[in-house]
């Protein structure tokens, strides 16, 4: 069974943790909640750190696009300078963290979609505003998974963030102290899933990686900024599609003409989005484990994150409705 490194993760303190919003009120996350057993929090509320009691008035994000201010209606506080000193030290003293999950269309935390004021008293407003701790995560960690728990009701979106920090907190323990075997075993491993994000990133991964005679700390530099720019998308149904297609060449000198057809037209309605892609996952599983194909098995494509984390994506995306 596949042992998980767990990632590091900074999370808005009012999901999940504590009661911290700006009307004293916590925010439900089934997600977080499942994934508090797996991960390493972080906890962090910005408002609260710069001397904002709970409850609290609101503050609001007020001015033109691109020169935001943190402002406090009901005093008339400018807390601009304050909040982005404090994000700055915030961020500039984490260690290597793997990934960060905000409260959505927060003035601090929202990472898009952020009430903008014209005005303190003004009531007109736009959502095209970013949170001031959020533009300053995105500035300092550009490549890291960066999600707020609204998105993350979304299947695809949930799924694709949890494949990207589960894959990039294994790769930090090998960053850490791992060997250059241990690399080149990652990359192995993570073939099939790096070519469903980007088939010419995985192509350099494994270049680099043809050269031993670097320093080692030199190849795990390029080879980290090659999988954060690897993972730094989404994969697309075309290239899911395109890996299914690697793993039938494994089987097809061993399956049957009906067989192969019941896979394409699975293959067919993967493609045309009536059925998920665990429906073929689990039947190209069956046959790694009817012709023991040990290579396949290891791949993390087919289980990128953990088991109970993938039931909660497919049970809870219908709740979360």
């Amino acid at each position: 069974m596949r042992k998980f490194e767990k990632p590091r993760i900074v999370s808005s303190k009012c999901i999940e943790f504590e009661s911290c919003r700006y009307n004293g009120l916590i925010i439900k996350s089934n997600m977080v909640k499942n994934l508090k057993k797996h991960a390493e929090f972080y906890p962090v509320c910005p408002e609260v750190e710069i001397g904002l009691g709970i409850p609290r008035d609101p503050v609001r994000i007020v001015g033109k696009e691109g020169k935001p201010q943190m402002i406090q209606p009901t005093t008339g506080k400018n807390l601009t300078k304050k909040m982005n000193e404090f994000s700055n030290s915030f961020l500039k003293h984490l260690d290597d963290v793997d990934g960060f999950i905000l409260k959505n269309r927060s003035p601090s935390c929202g990472i898009k979609n952020v009430k903008r004021y014209y005005g303190i008293k003004n009531t007109g407003s736009i959502r095209d505003g970013v949170g001031l701790f959020a533009q300053m995560v995105k500035e300092k960690f550009p490549d890291l998974p960066l999600e707020d728990e609204g998105r993350l009701r979304n299947l695809i979106i949930r799924e694709n963030f949890l494949t990207r920090i589960f894959t990039l907190a294994e790769f930090r323990k090998i960053k850490e102290s791992g060997t250059f075997n241990d690399l080149v075993e990652f990359q192995s491993r993570n073939k099939f899933l790096l070519l469903s994000y980007h088939q010419e990133h995985m192509r350099s991964m494994g270049r680099l990686l043809s050269n031993a005679n670097k320093p080692l700390e030199s190849i795990k530099k390029q080879y980290g900024k090659l999988l954060l720019q690897t993972l730094s998308g989404n994969p697309k149904i075309t290239s899911n599609i395109n890996v299914l297609m690697h793993f039938l060449g494994y089987f097809s000198g061993d399956l049957s003409t009906e067989e192969k057809s019941f896979f394409l037209e699975n293959l067919q309605r993967y493609r045309e989005g009536r059925i998920p892609l665990l429906v073929n996952l689990n039947l190209i599983k069956s046959w790694i484990i009817r012709f023991g194909e040990e290579y396949l098995d290891k791949q993390t494509f087919f289980q990128p994150y953990p088991k109970d984390m993938m039931q909660i994506t497919f049970i809870y995306d219908k709740m979360d409705k």
